[in-house]
């Protein structure tokens, strides 16, 4: 039977590009082998095949770009589409299934339809209070407009008494995010909208180069892995964080390339505390600076014998 080999849903990952293909036509693969190796600005990923069994053909190549549900291969896996259901019938459930529908038969159907509606009108029909507890007096302090509040709790009960609390909490978290938008400045609240407060037509594009940008990035993220692969060959347990920066490179990129200051004659710099774990990415940007040695990123956390580098980057472990 033939299968298709899909792109799955992988987070946000959208238009990305392929830049490996893991397979090719005629690949004997088992469930879970990696076929493809996507890479976005993020990071990368590879993408595992849900099935066994021989890649008859291959749909994409190095260089595509696909997002979640693209074709990426025809996949055989020698099994029959064409089961027999009589024989995935047990005879003990096929008497079941027999008794089952003579006892149905003996339903009057009007007796089960007049049953339906009752079930229908008990789940729909549910009674909301409504509640007009607004004080002229008290809770009006401050409004400009105290008519018009008035209206929009009478509309909001209007709400929840026709279409139920549900519409009415949709409604009010559409309203939310509209004012985060509109750049309103609401109160603090844990439960943020993810999306970019500053409104569109406010933003600045980049003034930096983007093509030459990406190849630093992924120089960086590169020399960071090689860094941590390479230390846990010599020393299994000595772990390594990499994919804490995997996840934060763009952002740290962006600090360094356009907002972070050094010290110079004219002000202090500024002081960053760096999240412990994304040192491999900090040590390998410095090496590409010229800041380490390669000596350093061989004997990274093994300090030992001294010329190695700290588990963290720390002013009192590294003053230099």
């Amino acid at each position: 039977m033939s299968l298709e080999i899909k792109v799955p849903d992988i987070g946000d990952f959208k238009n990305v590009e392929i830049i490996e293909v893991l397979i090719k036509e005629g690949d004997q693969i088992k469930k879970n082998d990696p076929v493809l190796t996507l890479e976005s600005d993020k990071s990368s990923v590879e993408v595992p095949s849900p099935f066994d069994g021989k890649i008859s053909s291959i749909k994409v190549k190095v260089g595509d770009k696909v997002s979640q549900g693209s074709l990426i291969a025809i996949l055989n896996n020698g099994t029959s589409s064409n089961i027999s259901q009589e024989k995935s019938i047990l005879p003990e459930t096929e008497k079941i299934i027999q008794e089952a529908e003579k006892v149905l038969k003996k339903i009057d159907p009007e007796k089960k339809v007049i049953k339906e509606e009752q079930k229908q009108n008990f789940e729909t029909k549910v009674e909301f209070k409504k509640f007009t507890n607004y004080s002229n007096e008290q809770d009006n302090i401050g409004d400009v407009d105290p008519q018009e509040t008035i209206e929009w709790i009478d509309s909001l009960n209007s709400v929840v008494e026709r279409d139920g609390p549900k519409r009415a909490n949709y409604l009010l978290g559409k309203l939310i995010n509209q004012a985060y938008i509109s750049g309103s400045n609401l109160p603090y609240n844990q439960k943020t909208p993810y999306i970019n407060t500053i409104p569109r037509e406010m933003e600045v594009k980049s003034p930096g180069d983007q093509v030459i940008e990406n190849k630093i990035r992924s120089l960086i993220r590169w020399n960071a892995a090689c860094m941590v692969v390479r230390a846990n060959k010599k020393l299994p347990e000595l772990g390594g964080h990499i994919a804490t920066f995997a996840s934060a490179a763009t952002l740290y990129d962006v600090g360094f390339n356009h907002f972070w200051k050094a010290q110079n004659e004219k002000n202090l710099g500024d002081l960053i505390y760096f999240q412990g774990h994304c040192s491999p990415g900090i040590y390998a940007r410095s090496f590409l600076e010229g800041r380490i040695t390669t000596k350093q990123l061989e004997n990274f956390r093994q300090e030992v014998d001294g010329g190695g580098l700290s588990s963290y980057p720390h002013p009192w472990l590294m003053p230099n």
